[in-house]
């Protein structure tokens, strides 16, 4: 189905969809990529930007040598441009910001480079940028995680060491949202110190520093930057539709227990081999096979996402 003038028209800023995940390896970029294709398929302007500043590789899965490099956007003098470094790619109404490449200066950005990335991003002219991150839960990826509240997927498989780092991620994740909310030394200290909301929740209580109206005001907030956070869980590599929902509800309820938050379940992509073929080719697999049951799964995602 494509867009049509009848269908919402988009707003004037495009909706961010930030994919991120504890482990290397359990598909990011695979679905990242594949419904960016899928979603510019169906007539929505998309632009698709690799944020792994150490390792980018999706011009490679989309068959490209692209000559403008994120390195190029950080390397600027004085206000920034993103519009530099987006170049069109073999697919209708998708555009790519290529990753960088990997050397230290741009493997590190500043915190203000981040935030003047992340501002950039959402001024450009598309309906939708899809943000893939790299693995694991350094600080570069935390911060462009957090940039959105309710679009946040975490990719998973079904392995119980690719759920407990997802956990660990949304974590550090919910951790990071509370230490840049509030900046402060004893704060920071406490997020340190415990592993659990309630555990960091309770050591407000008991701080010294703080006074009984301080600490009631802290906890008040802290809920409330909870409750407004609730990213999406999407279960990669399974072989049927029950093992992703056994899949997501452990994770959903580890963040419930520890971190008093409630994810959404965006779906899941079943195990195919046609994926590393898809890679090596550098056409993705929506693209080039749309018959799939893998490619169908993505089109349900991209329909569950409101891009009908």
């Amino acid at each position: 189905m494509y867009l049509t003038e009848e269908q919402q028209v988009p707003s004037a800023q495009p909706e961010i969809l930030v994919v991120g995940g504890g482990k290397g390896g359990v598909g990011k970029t695979c679905f990242s990529v594949n419904t960016a294709v899928e979603i510019a398929r169906r007539g929505w302007r998309v632009v698709l930007m690799d944020a792994d500043l150490s390792c980018s590789n999706i011009e490679t899965v989309l068959g490209m040598s692209p000559d403008a490099r994120l390195d190029d956007f950080f390397h600027q003098q004085g206000g920034k441009n993103l519009d530099e470094i987006v170049c069109p790619t073999p697919f209708e109404n998708l555009q790519l910001i290529p990753g960088t490449t990997g050397l230290l200066d741009v493997a590190n950005p500043r915190y203000q480079q981040k935030l003047a990335l992340i501002r950039e991003l959402k001024q450009l002219e598309a309906d939708l940028v899809i943000v893939d991150l790299d693995a694991g839960a350094h600080l570069n990826t935390l911060d462009f995680f957090r940039m959105t509240e309710t679009n946040g997927v975490v990719v998973i498989t079904p392995e119980r060491t690719s759920i407990d780092n997802a956990f660990k991620f949304v974590r550090a994740t919910v951790f990071r949202r509370i230490e840049r909310f509030y900046q402060h030394p004893e704060v920071g200290q406490l997020l340190r110190q415990h592993e659990t909301i309630d555990q960091f929740l309770a050591a407000i209580d008991g701080a010294v520093v703080f006074d009984s109206r301080t600490k009631a005001h802290v906890k008040q907030e802290v809920m409330a930057l909870l409750k407004s956070f609730r990213p999406k869980i999407m279960v990669n590599k399974v072989h049927n539709a029950y093992e992703a929902k056994v899949a997501s509800n452990i994770l959903s309820k580890y963040c419930r227990e520890n971190l008093r938050i409630e994810p959404d379940s965006l779906g899941h992509l079943t195990f195919d081999d046609t994926v590393k073929e898809a890679v090596n080719s550098g056409v993705p697999f929506t693209a080039k096979r749309p018959q799939l049951q893998i490619s169908r799964c993505v089109a349900d995602i991209a329909n569950r996402l409101g891009y009908f």
